[in-house]
């Protein structure tokens, strides 16, 4: 069986974590896998939308605490999670808009993953917990930036120090999620989000997505010198010519990525 599964709808990818009996918790196949997947998808101009999920119950509860790492040296075991850390920075960093689809536990590093995400999606059923203090570890796949800067260093610290238990109504209110549905209206939400990313102009999306990489990063005036670089370079593209056209013309625009 495969670990991670990918199912392709025009431009919206959805890629599944896989390993239902073990609530989706990662080993080494897993992580391969959706490396690879996530590679080729970033490697994929006509990919506009990567939708990350889990199978069954659980979006993913963190690394399969049941492997047995005994004789694993600090050197291979650093070096496998550097190459396997590179599926959140493709997530938060590729060129798609990435959303996390959380109908049920995400944990540990599953937590990370979603948190890396550009949109979380999630259902009344969503649960998070960074649980990496219960497994007597540091944490990894990026969790305290990712959380830092979503919700607040305060927050952040309380979430990862404390374990809390975070609901989707917590989620909402802290500001993690900007809502969540009724556990029978997800999947249709779901659809409806990534079907709207899917159709709009994707130079601009993926523009406005470096643009708040870089708020997190850079000062605010060279934010601006680089805004004003990709405001440029996608109002001169064809994509915007459709738009003042199908304005105009009080039509649906379509869009190419050009």
């Amino acid at each position: 069986m495969n670990e991670v599964t990918l199912a392709r709808s025009e431009a919206i990818a959805t890629v599944t974590l896989n390993r239902p009996e073990a609530m989706n918790a990662m080993n080494d196949a897993l992580l391969d896998q959706l490396v690879e997947t996530l590679e080729s998808l970033d490697g994929d101009d006509s990919v506009r939308v990567i939708v990350l999920r889990g199978a069954g119950r659980a979006f993913c509860v963190g690394g399969d605490l049941t492997v047995d790492h005994t004789g694993l040296t600090p050197a291979v075991a650093e070096s496998r999670l550097r190459a396997h850390v590179r599926a959140a920075e493709i997530l938060r960093e590729g060129h798609a808009v990435s959303i996390a689809a959380v109908d049920g536990a995400a944990a540990g590093a599953g937590f990370s993953l979603a948190a890396a995400c550009d949109l979380r999606v999630i259902a009344e059923s969503a649960v998070f917990r960074a649980a990496f203090v219960t497994a007597a570890m540091s944490g990894d796949f990026g969790l305290s930036w990712s959380l830092t800067r979503l919700i607040g260093s305060a927050r952040a610290h309380e979430i990862l120090l404390l374990n809390e238990k975070i609901t989707a109504a917590r989620a909402v209110e802290i500001g993690l999620a900007s809502g969540c549905v009724a556990d029978d209206a997800f999947e249709a939400h779901l659809d409806t989000v990534a079907a709207t990313l899917a159709g709009g102009p994707p130079l601009a999306l993926g523009a406005i997505k470096a643009n708040l990489n870089d708020a997190t990063q850079l000062s605010f005036t060279e934010c601006l010198r680089r805004e004003c670089t990709r405001h440029v370079a996608t109002g001169l593209s064809a994509d915007a010519t459709e738009a003042g056209r199908a304005f105009l013309e009080k039509r649906r625009p379509e869009f190419h990525g050009r």
